[in-house]
């Protein structure tokens, strides 16, 4: 499978993933803590192995019903513990529209991925448009979240984009043309809906209920993006049993990049702004090639490397500018 791939089998997961924090004029500005950084730093590992997973999955259980049986079989999981100890969150939190718009955002967001990449699109320009909530995020964030866009945030955006673009094309334009109009249209979509998931979960967990129970939160969200993905399955992909050799990459899939990356994701949120999470969580393209590198001993380009080292540039860009400020 070449480089590209990975990014478009890479689910919220930027999946994406990212969702959001706090809000300049209800909270004032500090330093998001260690634990915060922790939690997403194990959030960008467990989407990062995600890649593997799905990629493996893929081979027995077609996307739709693989998204389906992933979430489906999280909620299950959590099921028991909400009904005993968090059936009165849940309730109040299934009421808010927010809670809604993140999960239908998401799952949108993963729907149209998965059916954009059906449609002959290339894998380089697949992973790009996928990605290109980073540079949606800041321009929204102002009108829902009041989250001011400042100059270090527009720089690292921009260089953590670059370093996209270097690995999605190594060097050769040639990997991000020829696609499918409908393709690149679902696409981008799909970033869309990955930018609104960021920013709905900012507005949730900073402005509606600051003191949200994130287990309550992440299980209310697995809940709807399973109902949206069922009604998606049924729609586009006939629901099938799973074969044997596939249920593994689902349990596991299910365990580090669901249940574990999900949950510290929504409790570094708590702390970690919508603009700076933007630009932490396309780290996660990063772990394969790491898992590659020292693992499969698998070597690449001068542009691989060169988009990873922009990438964590910018990251660190977001992280030490609160601490550089609190000490001026």
């Amino acid at each position: 499978m070449k480089t590209a791939n990975y990014f478009s089998l890479l689910s919220f997961d930027y999946r994406v993933r990212i969702s959001f924090i706090q809000i300049l004029k209800v909270i004032p500005v500090s330093k998001p803590s260690l634990t915060s950084y922790g939690a997403m730093t194990i959030a960008i590992l467990g989407w990062g192995l995600s890649s593997s997973f799905i990629e493996f999955g893929l081979d027995f259980v077609s996307p739709l019903p693989f998204l389906f049986y992933r979430f489906g079989l999280a909620t299950i999981t959590l099921t028991p513990l909400v009904v005993i100890f968090r059936t009165s969150e849940f309730l109040q939190l299934i009421k808010n529209k927010w809670t809604w718009v993140i999960g239908i955002s998401e799952a949108t967001g993963l729907t149209l991925q998965y059916l954009g990449q059906e449609r002959e699109v290339m894998a380089g320009l697949a992973a790009l448009l996928s990605l290109s909530f980073i540079v949606i995020v800041p321009f929204i964030s102002p009108f829902i979240v009041n989250e001011k866009l400042e100059k270090n945030h527009v720089i690292a955006m921009s260089i953590a984009f670059i370093g996209v673009v270097f690995i999605s094309s190594e060097g050769d334009l040639n990997n991000l043309t020829g696609s499918s109009i409908l393709g690149i249209i679902l696409l981008l979509g799909a970033a869309v809906g990955y930018a609104f998931y960021i920013i709905s979960t900012s507005r949730l967990t900073t402005i509606e209920k600051p003191n949200v129970d994130t287990f309550t939160l992440f299980y209310s969200v697995l809940l709807i993006i399973t109902l949206s993905s069922l009604v998606a399955t049924i729609s586009f992909s006939p629901i099938g049993a799973v074969p044997t050799e596939g249920i593994q990459w689902i349990v596991l899939l299910t365990i580090f990049s669901t249940l574990i990356a999900f949950f510290t994701y929504f409790r570094a949120l708590q702390e970690i702004s919508a603009n700076v999470a933007s630009v932490l969580l396309p780290l996660q393209v990063l772990v394969p090639f790491i898992i590659d590198f020292f693992i499969l001993d698998r070597t690449y380009s001068l542009w691989i490397l060169t988009g990873s080292s922009l990438i964590i540039f910018a990251m660190v860009i977001v992280v030490i500018q609160p601490y550089l400020e609190g000490s001026s």
